[in-house]
């Protein structure tokens, strides 16, 4: 196709977005709707997956040693902690440490651990490990409870457990509620389009006896459907920007610095908005052309 023949056809399919002016409002709206549910249904499932991993990233598998040890045998099982697979990190805790912390959570009440100083300091040294697989902290907790000189390991099993579980499945549920709204929005504003076309029926007809092909009756309504979508797409991304603004600084205002806290493990604010924002011109152009197309064949077949 020549690139005037082209542009008459873009020409044609504004002048025919304005020339339905009140059906494409329609449409318009209906398509910012849709894609605005989707956009906050995963901005939401963006932040549990950040909260998630941010949980799963605090587990921690707490190694405490026997007394008599000295400090290169502490050394030695500190490397061979560090060689096994999958280690992400790994501290070692002083008795003198672990005193100090507990007073720390006593607070006014520290007191009650005076004279537990020295060698009066019942608490063991241990070693705090990280790992980069969550789902792998019980058998790495099992590797390190067989090395000589740990009296014990401990990284609470039943809480674990439960977290992977819920983690897991609030991936699930979230992936299949992403695809449900997508199919619903693809199916919504399809029809939308087809309604769009419908109205126009009769100028088809026209276009169809008079000689038109396919492809040329064709590219307007296309044009028609692309637009709509961009501009949904942009709309409803406006507006999401705005609520998630809106979202943050009503929290700030009422819940301060625990709110600060809480925001560092939620997605970051601007790349956040900016791949949801994509996504949504990407479906918006997509349903809008495709919907289009597919809406038309029917009517071509005059």
């Amino acid at each position: 196709m020549k690139i005037r023949t082209f542009g008459l056809q873009f020409k044609e399919g504004l002048i025919g977005l304005w020339r339905n002016r009140v059906m494409s409002l329609a449409s318009i709206g209906s398509v910012t709707a849709v894609l605005l549910v989707l956009g906050l249904s995963l901005v939401l499932i963006v932040n549990v997956n950040s909260i998630a991993e941010y949980v799963e990233s605090s587990v921690e598998i707490k190694v405490f040693l026997i007394d008599e040890l000295d400090s290169s045998q502490v050394e030695t099982i500190g490397a061979k902690i560090k060689q096994l697979e999958g280690i992400k990190e790994i501290t070692f805790e002083s008795k003198e440490q672990a005193l100090e912390k507990y007073k720390k959570q006593l607070g006014n009440n520290n007191n009650l651990l005076e004279g537990l100083e020295g060698e009066n300091n019942p608490l063991p040294s241990s070693y705090i490990v990280k790992v980069e697989d969550p789902n792998t902290i019980g058998d790495t907790a099992g590797k390190i409870s067989a090395f000589e000189g740990v009296e014990e390991v401990t990284y609470g099993k039943d809480v674990v457990d439960r977290l992977l579980k819920s983690t897991y499945m609030i991936r699930i549920v979230g992936s299949i509620l992403i695809g449900i709204l997508a199919l619903i929005s693809i199916f919504i504003i399809s029809n939308t389009i087809k309604l769009t076309v419908a109205a126009r029926r009769k100028e088809i007809n026209i276009m169809k006896f008079v000689g038109a092909t396919d492809g040329f009756i064709r590219l307007p309504f296309v044009i028609e459907g692309l637009v709509l979508g961009l501009i949904g797409a942009v709309l409803s991304s406006g507006m999401l920007v705005a609520l998630y603004n809106y979202f943050y600084s009503i929290m700030g205002r009422n819940f301060g610095s625990f709110f600060i806290l809480v925001s560092s493990s939620l997605a970051p604010f601007n790349q956040t908005m900016y791949n949801t924002s994509l996504v949504l011109l990407a479906v918006g152009v997509f349903i809008g052309i495709i919907g289009s197309a597919v809406s038309l064949r029917k009517f071509l077949n005059v």
